[in-house]
């Protein structure tokens, strides 16, 4: 073979390498950031009779200075009858399809059936690369069917950034949205603190004669210590030892706000008006309930949830369910794995205990086989404060089925709860599941645990 003829054949490889390198880069980035809609039947997106209007903060008939909602009747009276609620959560639209089309064929079916006045997402919906056509799906939804919205992130709403939609531009993104409430500035506390997070957003319901019946805040809870690497929290964690891929926990600049949202709307407490907290992560307390294995002692502290009866799916024993001394929980729900809270105890749980003439609920997310109500017994009779995990709503999240506990990977426990708000702030919850639609399991009536 000739010099020429081995120059010739070696530029054709280099050239080969060259060609094959540039195609795998430009496939990895069409994977990572080219538009990825989930398919849509948008037919079923149709615009649901609603009577709720928008006042915004500074409007004559908003009492208060921030977003509010009524209903009004049609001829301008305020409708007072109880507000519908429905929570979704870690819905997860992530990259097989063919699961995402079934978690939003779910969810738009029960939106036409509910017809709920108002819907409150607590995170992990938009995850994994490509998010940004299905963040503008999941809202364009909502336009559609003229239905009011908020959003507190998840842990995993840009924890892969830049491949993933970052936290900011998810925030961005809704904000601009008629019907999504979500505020996207930096909110600030009364001395002029800026407070952490992003989305912190306070939405108020009324009632008759433009009164407060329920506030709702929205705050974000965070995702791990690494991804953000705030000061506060990492001073935390090196003082107690602990790993940066802990889960992070609301700030101090978070709770003093939070703190002066709920004494400004309630008036220190002393109007009736309840206030509930919307976020992602769930508190330490929330730990109060888990499952041991059929072989475990009950440990010192602790005593059998429902009584004592073994947990049982099929003809598998798994285990017991047990409670921590000095706290209830509400009918049979229950937490099949470990509580994923944070490993600091910021006092989030004992500010709502002192301030609970003015709050009734915090609603979460997070722990997809866990959807545990619990409260403390000693004040059961005393405006307690309930603990409530929201029923994991996407069929691509960790279920039962990995955990053996299920034969079906569809739809064990997928779901999403109902809250009701009364004129006079009390709230009932239900649980629903997508494979049985019909059957409203009531978690709390009229303020009471069943």
């Amino acid at each position: 073979m000739s010099e020429g003829s081995i120059v010739s054949t070696k530029k054709k490889i280099v050239i080969g390498v060259i060609v094959m390198a540039v195609t795998a880069m430009l496939l990895v980035l069409v994977f990572l950031f080219a538009p990825d809609p989930i398919p849509m039947d948008w037919s079923k997106v149709q615009k649901i009779p609603t009577n709720v209007t928008l006042l915004a903060a500074g409007d004559e008939r908003n009492p208060t200075d921030a977003p509010a909602l009524v209903k009004l009747n049609e001829d301008g009276t305020v409708d007072d009858s109880p507000w519908k609620v429905l929570q979704f959560t870690d819905m997860h639209l992530m990259q097989d399809h063919d699961r995402n089309v079934v978690t939003m064929e779910n969810f738009i079916a029960a939106l036409n059936r509910e017809k709920p006045d108002f819907v409150a997402i607590t995170g992990d919906v938009i995850t994994r690369p490509r998010g940004r056509a299905r963040a503008i799906q999941l809202a364009d939804v909502f336009e559609k069917m003229g239905i009011y919205w908020c959003y507190c992130l998840g842990n995993h709403e840009g924890d892969s950034a830049p491949f993933t939609l970052s936290r900011e531009e998810n925030v961005r993104i809704w904000a601009r949205y008629e019907h999504c409430l979500l505020e996207d500035d930096v909110k600030k506390t009364s001395d002029g603190t800026e407070v952490w997070g992003l989305g912190n957003t306070v939405v108020n319901l009324l009632g008759a004669d433009y009164k407060v019946v329920q506030s709702m805040i929205f705050m974000d809870s965070g995702t791990t210590i690494r991804y953000f690497k705030d000061p506060e929290a990492v001073r935390i964690a090196d003082e107690m030892g602990e790993s940066y891929d802990n889960y992070d926990f609301l700030k101090v600049s978070q709770l003093k706000w939070y703190e002066e949202q709920v004494m400004k709307v309630t008036d220190n407490l002393t109007n009736g008006v309840k206030t509930m907290l919307f976020i992602h992560v769930p508190l330490v307390e929330q730990g109060n309930i888990k499952l041991i294995e059929a072989d475990e002692v009950l440990p010192e502290g602790w005593h059998y949830a429902f009584p004592d009866d073994p947990v049982m799916v099929g003809d598998k024993l798994y285990g017991y369910m047990i409670i921590k001394d000095g706290w209830k929980v509400a009918g049979d729900t229950c937490s099949y794995e470990k509580c994923y809270c944070s490993f600091y105890n910021n006092g989030a749980y004992e500010l709502m205990k002192s301030m609970r003439k003015g709050v009734n609920a915090l609603f979460c997310g997070h722990d997809h086989i866990s959807n545990s109500i619990l409260y403390e017994a000693d004040i059961e009779n005393d405006d307690p404060v309930y603990l409530c995990y929201g029923v994991c709503s996407g069929l691509q999240s960790y279920n039962l089925y990995k955990y053996g506990l299920s034969e079906t990977n569809d739809y064990a426990l997928r779901g999403y709860s109902v809250i009701e708000i009364n004129a006079d702030s009390s709230i009932s919850v239900y649980h629903i599941r997508y494979n049985n639609a019909e059957n409203r399991v009531a978690r709390i009536v009229n303020g009471v645990a069943q």
